[in-house]
């Protein structure tokens, strides 16, 4: 693989078709959001515990109807959690888009936003399917860690009068053991998404069936892959280093959403003519490079 043709040719098919590094852009901004905590309203644990302690017998309790401040948090919820699943999908969708939109004109055909954001559009259960996969070990994992936590409480609150304490301590054991062996698969996952992606987009596969071709391209090149890789990273370094500034400076944060796109669908770009390389379609000659 001639690493330098193929990082010159992902520079010049986004430079020449714009609107690839628009779909970046959307891609960037549904990648960066924010992983929000949970807040525990400025009290502290041991505060808490003490109220956990002095709750009335449950025979005893009385349920008010809920405050407008506190319909209004609820509301306030839900519109965000609304809001962050559509940016999810038009994201997810987003990056199918710029492999279609990649491979097509890497080919010689013309296309526009519209066509290749369809092209994804059509796949669209596809791709969200293959978005969602990763996180189902980690959700499940939470689940049974719950269920087990919620198990072993009510059986101390049996037998021992709920020892928060002790509930708590063997419950994070619990959850920690889990999380060890979900975060390995989640991140194997997360590294096969990007082949099983453009086996979705460009051999239309389904979504088990993408991770199959996907872990298969990637078996059989995996050589290549690790080294293309690791050029992303170096990449990646040193245009972090260069936009540092920007976004340390909220004035140049336009700036930096730009070059963050620009980003993401030149690394898209890159492994779309790699995937292409990898599965038989060879780069055009020089003389064909600027479409």
């Amino acid at each position: 693989m001639d690493y330098g043709k193929l990082l010159s040719r992902a520079w010049n098919l986004i430079w020449e078709h714009k609107f690839l590094i628009l779909l970046g852009i959307i891609v960037a901004l549904g990648s960066s959001g924010g992983s929000g905590g949970l807040s525990s309203g400025g009290r502290s644990l041991s505060q808490a515990d003490q109220d956990w302690r002095s709750i009335p017998p449950l025979s005893g309790w009385e349920f008010d109807v809920p405050t407008i401040p506190m319909l209004m948090a609820i509301i306030l919820v839900g519109l965000v959690l609304v809001i962050a699943l559509a940016v999810w999908v038009v994201s997810t969708l987003s990056r199918g888009a710029l492999i279609a939109g990649a491979s097509a004109v890497d080919a010689g055909r013309m296309l526009n936003f519209g066509e290749a954001f369809g092209i994804a559009w059509r796949r669209g259960w596809t791709l969200l399917g293959i978005g969602l996969l990763p996180a189902i070990p980690a959700l499940l994992l939470l689940l049974v860690s719950l269920g087990a936590l919620g198990i072993y409480v009510g059986a101390q609150g049996i037998v021992n009068g709920l020892d928060q304490v002790a509930g708590l301590r063997n419950a994070w054991v619990v959850l920690g053991s889990l999380t060890c062996i979900a975060l390995p698969l989640v991140f194997v996952l997360n590294l096969l998404r990007t082949f099983a992606n453009r086996a979705c987009m460009l051999e239309d596969c389904g979504v088990f069936a993408a991770y199959r071709r996907g872990f298969e391209v990637l078996i059989a090149n995996i050589g290549s892959a690790l080294l293309l890789f690791l050029i992303q990273i170096g990449i990646a370094i040193a245009s972090g280093l260069l936009l540092l500034l920007p976004a340390l400076c909220c004035v140049l944060w336009p700036l930096l959403v730009l070059a963050q796109g620009v980003g993401a669908a030149y690394f898209s770009t890159l492994w779309t003519l790699a995937w292409n390389q990898w599965t038989g379609v060879a780069l055009p000659a020089e003389e064909t490079l600027t479409v």
